[in-house]
């Protein structure tokens, strides 16, 4: 009898999952989904690309593309600049993750979560010649993103570039496994952080739903993301809080991560992810920003801001960009230079709107 019931509970979550996929199937039109995957089906090894400064929607797009596509016959070598963070532990083939292509005999290059091949770091560098003449698909969901390639799907409402993978995969009829599903919902829970960000929409659920239905737990990604922390980066947050400071009445806050920090914590460059949001959630912040010094001098600035605020735009002052409210740019500068040319800026835009 309970094995019965057992049976027919999984009938039933697989027949919602089904009636979930036709639905996010006709999201996005097929005349915009065709010539994307028609240079998928023509190519046969296919190079996936995940920008620099990784987070889990770059690598869940690349690894979940690539296991989906592994069905199809298609040889995928997924590689970004950076080595997978460690606390990534919930992301299926992360140990296949290349920091340098093996070669250049590649079909198709898939150019994932950035519109700009300067977003692809130390890759695009070394490779540059190969990368201005590769057959390139550029899928994304920056509002920022200019597009690059043969063929580009920048889809903005889309809350990840996972969720376009989602919507873009059952419009062709690719089915989507259980490992697959993993590596997409975890692109999809970090970039609306748990499904908190107003980016996050009626279908952005309804794709998290589906891929729960394929067998992921969102408890799975979100624990070691959010919940766990190793002690070094719990050492290394505690330095970078020390130096918080404030602006604009409080409205403004930021901190700074010198790699004398990392140093005397123990810790990895990655291990700041989360603290710029977490700077956010202060009481009466509107904007937030983490100044982190690069080993080669530069400043990188990773900002949070709440509506009206647009972090994008603010960060594109400075040849950034990302979400309206989370957002990136590097500034060729010192650290305390980066602080006396961002943090006006922050003022400017905090008393513009006051006035």
């Amino acid at each position: 009898m309970a094995e019965r019931e057992t049976a027919a509970q999984l009938a039933e979550i697989a027949s919602r999952g089904d009636q979930l996929g036709d639905i996010l199937a006709r999201a996005i039109p097929d005349e915009r989904a065709a010539p994307a995957w028609e240079l998928v089906t023509r190519a046969d090894r296919i190079l996936l690309l995940a920008h620099e400064k990784p987070d889990p929607d770059t690598f869940g797009s690349a690894l979940g593309l690539a296991f989906a596509l592994a069905p199809l016959g298609k040889r995928c070598v997924v590689a970004c600049a950076d080595p997978v963070p460690a606390n990534y532990t919930f992301l299926p083939g992360r140990e296949t993750v290349m920091t340098d292509l093996p070669d250049e005999d590649f079909d198709l290059v898939i150019a994932l979560d950035a519109g700009e091949l300067s977003r692809y770091g130390a890759l695009y560098s070394r490779h540059q010649a190969f990368f201005d003449h590769a057959t390139i698909l550029n899928l994304d969901h920056h509002l920022s993103s200019s597009g690059i390639g043969a063929y580009a799907i920048i889809d903005v409402p889309s809350a990840a570039t996972a969720e376009l993978l989602t919507i873009l995969l059952l419009n062709r009829g690719v089915p989507i496994g259980r490992e697959a599903a993993i590596c997409l919902l975890a692109g999809i829970i970090t970039d609306t952080r748990s499904f908190e960000f107003e980016a996050t929409t009626d279908r952005t659920l309804m794709a998290g739903a589906y891929l729960v239905a394929q067998g992921a737990t969102p408890q799975d990604i979100i624990k070691p993301m959010y919940r766990m922390k190793p002690l070094a980066k719990a050492r290394l947050w505690g330095r970078a809080l020390q130096s918080l400071e404030t602006t604009a009445n409080g409205r403004a806050v930021w901190a700074v991560i010198r790699q004398e920090d990392l140093t005397a914590a123990g810790a990895t460059p990655d291990m700041d992810d989360g603290l710029p949001a977490y700077l956010k959630d202060i009481e009466g912040v509107a904007m937030a920003a983490l100044f982190r010094e690069q080993p080669d001098g530069r400043t990188r600035v990773s900002m949070r801001a709440d509506a009206p605020y647009d972090a994008a735009a603010l960060c594109g002052r400075f040849g950034g960009g990302g979400h309206a409210r989370a957002a990136g740019c590097t500034l060729a500068m010192s650290m305390d230079a980066a602080l006396r040319t961002f943090i006006p800026v922050m003022e400017e835009t905090l008393d513009a709107h006051s006035e």
